[in-house]
């Protein structure tokens, strides 16, 4: 599960000594502004340990006219531990089984590895739709599919990437099959879609693939290219139905007609494409990349649902939001009675009171926000921050 482990707040320098795990988010310089004074990302504790008087770093801050400061304050949570929890709290909670995920994970390894080293662009057409009907067959089963997606690192971003965009994609099938919006043999063509959409990319120039710098506009040509690639690799390989390569060729078309290569506007965009879009995005601003930091699942959420029918389905969006709630799992909150907690899980038809996980003296629980009476105040993940702002910048 993607999820942030810290949260920033303000506090009066007073408060300092109560939070020894904790650390000042912004280096204290020195009056001259030459040498660092107190020295960001080091927790407090460790800090005063040195000092004989812990006090004394309170008295420095006042001295230096500082009443308040930011400080980061960690909140992890074993995910077995909150699994465990969860399900003593609501049995009927299910995620992609592991073994599924970790199969998906060296299938997808394989795949990448083998078309980036050896040039050998050949899928392995049954072995893939084996893995599709497996991943399709685990997403019918699973209540929580915010759960199920795996948290993403540079090194493994493309096979990571691949993995989570075909199960919520799979997630998001499933749910417009189930309503009669779409047929039900789409499902596992949009799980197949969402593994291999982005396999063009192994054509792309590394140096233009990692370059953490904005693209050039014939770099842009380039990378934008990786759509058509992925098509190509596809049929090369076997792959010959139709619903999958005009997905994996309009995802990056968007509803108002502003994407690329055709220009497509609202239901002119094949369906499945429509969801690649959501479950690409949303992933791909979650992730670590080398141009741009990941930002936090509910920044990622807010931007999706505000590009509503500009960018994206709103079929699909309202679909979206029904899986991931208006807290999606992993986003540290501050509840109403004043405590910090991590959102653990939606409840299905309560988008505003999910369950959350939290430590109490030293235990970890999981309530059920409804059932306790509270709600939440506010989102306080420490990723938090500006995004990458995607309307303005060209789409790869």
């Amino acid at each position: 599960m993607k999820a942030s482990s810290s949260y920033k707040k303000k506090i009066n320098i007073e408060q300092l000594l109560d939070n020894p795990d904790a650390y000042l988010v912004y280096d204290i310089m020195s009056v001259t502004g030459a040498s660092v004074l107190i020295p960001s990302k080091v927790p407090i504790g460790k800090i005063t340990e040195g000092l004989e008087t812990p006090g004394k770093l309170i008295d420095t801050l006042a001295r230096m006219g500082i009443r308040k400061v930011e400080i980061a304050v960690p909140n992890e949570v074993d995910d077995a531990e909150m699994m465990a929890r969860l399900k003593e709290l609501d049995p009927s909670v299910r995620i992609v089984d592991n073994e599924v995920t970790r199969y998906a994970q060296t299938v997808i390894d394989n795949i990448f590895a083998q078309a980036s080293i050896e040039e050998k662009f050949s899928i392995p057409v049954d072995v893939v739709s084996d893995l599709g009907r497996n991943i399709s067959d685990e997403v019918a089963k699973t209540s929580q599919i915010a759960l199920s997606m795996v948290e993403s690192s540079l090194d493994s971003y493309s096979r990571d990437h691949a993995l989570n965009v075909s199960m919520l994609s799979g997630y998001i099938s499933q749910k417009l099959s189930e309503t009669g919006k779409i047929a039900p043999q789409l499902v596992e063509k949009a799980v197949l879609a969402g593994l291999l959409f982005d396999i063009g990319k192994t054509v792309v120039p590394d140096n233009i693939l990692q370059k953490a710098g904005k693209l050039t506009p014939e770099e842009m040509v380039v990378m934008r290219n990786h759509v058509r690639e992925s098509v190509s690799i596809c049929k090369l390989s076997g792959i010959n139905d139709n619903d999958i390569l005009d997905g994996i060729a309009s995802h990056h078309e968007r509803y108002d007609g502003s994407g690329y290569h055709r220009g497509l506007v609202g239901t002119q965009i094949p369906i499945i494409g429509r969801i690649l879009a959501v479950a690409d995005t949303f992933d791909a601003m979650t992730s670590p990349r080398v141009y741009k930091d990941a930002v936090s699942s509910k920044m990622s959420f807010n931007f999706i649902m505000s590009a509503n029918e500009t960018e994206f389905d709103p079929d699909i969006c309202k679909i979206f939001l029904a899986g991931m709630g208006i807290y999606p799992p992993g986003v540290i909150v501050e509840l109403s009675d004043g405590r910090i907690a991590r959102v653990a899980a939606m409840t299905s038809g309560n988008l505003l009171q999910p369950k959350v996980t939290l430590k109490e003296n030293g235990t970890q629980r999981v309530i059920d926000l409804y059932t306790e009476g509270l709600y939440i105040r506010g989102a306080l993940d420490i990723d938090a921050k500006e995004p990458v702002d995607l309307f303005a910048m060209p789409m790869m």
